[in-house]
């Protein structure tokens, strides 16, 4: 009975050190790109104190096979544009639109917010 004890409990210690730890799921590089993506920081700043806020939102998608981050708006009566950028606060210069966006989610929005998304 012994000699199957140790191997046993041997068997059993190691089947636990494999597992790993998962790593949380980072979008360019950090874990919160809103706190640790200065210049998204800063932007999500400004759209905070516009005197629309309760408008505006951003989100983060894949556009070509990128992750991207993108303000916009809600606002029924205002007429706006898509402005999106990539992980390193690159403006993306190409016309697009929300339609050609995949994987979008809002990362922030107001307190007050006007704004209802399907998500």
């Amino acid at each position: 009975m012994k000699k199957f004890t140790f191997p046993l409990l041997f068997c059993f210690i190691l089947s636990f050190s494999c597992i790993e730890d998962q790593d949380p799921e980072t979008i360019c590089g950090v874990t919160d790109p809103l706190t640790n993506l200065s210049w998204l920081k800063t932007l999500q700043e400004n759209y905070a104190s516009d005197e629309m806020s309760e408008y505006n939102y951003i989100g983060q998608a894949i556009y070509e096979g990128q992750t991207v981050f993108y303000l916009a708006s809600c606002c029924p009566n205002c007429n706006w544009q898509l402005i999106t950028y990539d992980c390193s606060g690159n403006k993306i210069e190409e016309d697009h639109t929300l339609d050609d966006l995949d994987s979008k989610q809002t990362i922030w929005k107001s307190e007050d917010s006007e704004c209802v998304f399907d998500e």
